[in-house]
């Protein structure tokens, strides 16, 4: 098989526990974008945190962010796709929030909301570089302000965001996508979002069947495109479901394992 198009997460897979994209990382993928390969980031970051990835690549390739909301092109900047949470569901998500007591973050294109400001949230605003991050306690009051709502977080201990997503999940059931993308964090999209049904539409676009396309994860909200690709892999480092469902397990990220799969799958 000839793969077209690898997908590859970035925190935990492309990404070091560093946060740092390697030598042998960047060098495998220029290898094989200059052989002809589309590489797609997919990531839960805003676009703008993608940008050293970006700069790293030789041609404007797609990135995937907000686990899905939004596609990009790295270089050219251009919005190619862009989705939004059903907005009455987007309000009872923010609404069990506040009863759980939960910090929460809401994302409505690149504009940032939060419920307060705290330790969690402030972090969560310097990770992103937000510049800005306004205070909403009530989502109807912000309906006629903005186009849409991308994603919305909850932050909290990885015990109780394991909790929560047990909860969560059956609650909405196929009304929307919940998954943790961190141990500390709780992502709700819509179910037309995701990385999965953003890289169907990068395919769609250039062409490419998912029986072309590689896609490399670590967490749970990357599952739906390690199942859509032809070839999913997780890197060592996933949790053990996820590597169950995977069709083939890399090394770990701080071992280059975009590279390694490169070096074995496609050069």
């Amino acid at each position: 098989m000839k793969y077209k198009l690898i997908a590859s997460d970035m925190d935990g897979t492309l990404l070091n526990d560093d946060s740092i994209m390697t030598d042998r990382n960047k060098n495998a993928i220029n290898k094989a974008v200059d052989a002809g390969v589309l590489f797609v980031t997919a990531t839960g970051r805003p676009f703008r945190n993608t940008r050293f990835v970006c700069d790293a690549l030789n041609k404007d390739m797609p990135f995937i962010v907000l686990n899905g909301a939004e596609v990009f092109m790295g270089k050219s900047e251009k919005l190619l796709f862009e989705r939004f949470l059903d907005y009455d569901l987007a309000m009872e998500v923010f609404e069990l929030g506040q009863t759980r007591g939960a910090a929460q973050i809401v994302w409505t294109g690149p504009h940032l909301w939060t419920n307060r400001e705290c330790d969690e949230t402030l972090k969560y605003k310097c990770r992103t570089k937000s510049e800005e991050m306004s205070i909403v306690t009530d989502l109807s009051t912000i309906r006629d302000k903005v186009t849409g709502i991308s994603k919305i977080l909850w932050v909290d201990d990885p015990e109780n965001v394991k909790v929560l997503s047990d909860e969560m999940n059956p609650y909405f059931g196929d009304k929307l996508t919940c998954a943790s993308s961190l141990p500390h964090l709780l992502e709700f999209i819509g179910n037309n979002s995701g990385k999965g049904a953003a890289l169907a539409d990068v395919g769609k676009l250039y062409n490419i069947d998912k029986s072309e396309m590689i896609a490399v994860g670590d967490a749970y909200n990357d599952v739906c495109m390690i199942k859509y690709a032809g070839l999913g892999v997780a890197v060592d480092n996933a949790p053990d479901d996820i590597k169950a469902v995977s069709d083939y397990v890399t090394v770990s990220n701080n071992d280059d394992a975009i590279a390694d799969i490169i070096e074995k799958f496609v050069l």
